[in-house]
């Protein structure tokens, strides 16, 4: 399972034309806990999940494409964070400590 680049700022219309499960990970790459963070996922049963699409957006050299999402689902920007759209719709998001690959599982299988 490889990450997919999140470059392109119009990311709204790429999650709009999918059916599949989009999980965004923002992650710094001068970031410790970031690091920490994107390990800890990477490790986890969710990332080999084949329903899923995983993109990785590097929060430094794409801040723009992270600003676009924070406003459009009225979400604070932060890093190391995840967001998950199923339909669409944003159904979980959480930050550093608080991403719990357990329970974004749990939703998904609601």
């Amino acid at each position: 399972m490889s990450w997919q680049p999140l470059s392109d700022n119009d990311i709204m219309s790429q999650l709009n034309n999918v059916s599949t499960i989009q999980i965004i990970f923002k992650h710094s790459p001068r970031c410790g806990i970031s690091a920490m963070a994107l390990r800890r996922f990477e490790k986890s049963s969710l990332f080999g999940r084949e329903d899923c699409d995983f993109w990785l957006l590097n929060v430094l050299e794409h801040r723009s494409i992270s600003n676009n999402l924070a406003a459009e689902f009225n979400v604070r920007h932060e890093s190391p964070q995840v967001m998950v759209f199923d339909a669409k719709n944003l159904v979980y998001h959480a930050s550093h400590s608080y991403i719990d690959t357990d329970e974004i599982v749990r939703i998904l299988k609601k």
